[in-house]
């Protein structure tokens, strides 16, 4: 299983250098399902593979002056801090296990559901909806709020939350290039600052990460991003976000009939 959990990995990184974004959502079902660890430590992976590979493609637009850093400040400071406050303080608050509504329920099942809604809103949208992004004027409030909802989902299921900040720097007036270049830095930020609240989490110091499998993933990982990038020109974007988005349904699918 370990051959096979860095064959997806790989897949997941050519995913990622193909789409543009949405791949690192894998991750977690990847570590829980394949490699046997718990919900919660999959979540570190996953931010972790997240914030690697994100700043490994912000070097490059970096360099090629396409990341624009006012505009990336603006959403990432309520992103980052939220994500961290939700690894640091929410998520050891919640139980292993408790009782909701008189049903015993689960931390994993809670992440496990939100997985599956994110999955299956990317995966319909990206399947359904076509139309080319227009930019519209975005209000401070409206930064402020998605970059919260984004610092949620990075903390709670590990995810980048690419298809948040995208459509909202759209909005404050990038072009796509630009956009998906200061959404990668802001990525990159958000994921590592969220990686210092697990350091500081007893129930993840106490199972501890298996650093071997963890870099193995994370390389792996890195190494279809930069395959993904080469085939890019070759094969058709169109058609690969439409087999992107059957898959994601197809892992939603299958996360919700093991619940």
């Amino acid at each position: 299983m370990y051959i096979v959990g860095l064959i997806i990995s790989l897949a997941i990184g050519i995913v990622l250098g193909l789409v543009g974004g949405g791949g690192s959502i894998l991750t977690v079902p990847l570590v829980h399902h394949v490699f046997g660890e718990s919900m919660l430590i999959a979540t570190t992976y996953s931010l972790f593979v997240v914030a690697v590979s994100a700043s490994f493609g912000s070097i490059q637009r970096i360099k090629s002056k396409e990341v624009d850093f006012q505009k990336a400040v603006v959403f990432v400071l309520p992103s980052m801090l939220t994500a961290v406050a939700v690894r640091l303080w929410i998520i050891p608050l919640i139980p292993v296990e408790f009782t909701l509504f008189g049903a015993t329920t689960s931390r994993a099942s809670i992440i496990t559901i939100l997985l599956i809604a994110v999955m299956t809103y990317i995966g319909l949208r990206t399947l359904f909806y076509n139309k080319p992004p227009r930019p519209d004027k975005v209000s401070s409030s409206t930064i402020v709020v998605f970059g919260i909802l984004t610092g949620l989902l990075s903390g709670f299921i590990g995810a980048g939350g690419g298809f948040i900040i995208v459509p909202i720097l759209l909005g404050m007036g990038l072009d796509m290039k630009k956009a998906v270049a200061t959404s990668m830095f802001i990525i990159a930020i958000q994921s590592s600052i969220a990686l210092i609240g697990d350091f500081f989490n007893p129930e993840i110091l106490e199972i501890g990460i298996n650093w071997s499998l963890l870099l193995s993933i994370t390389g792996v990982t890195v190494l279809g991003v930069f395959l993904g990038n080469v085939f890019q020109k070759k094969v058709s974007t169109l058609w690969l976000k439409k087999a992107f988005s059957i898959l994601l349904l197809l892992v939603a699918a299958g996360l919700l009939w093991k619940l």
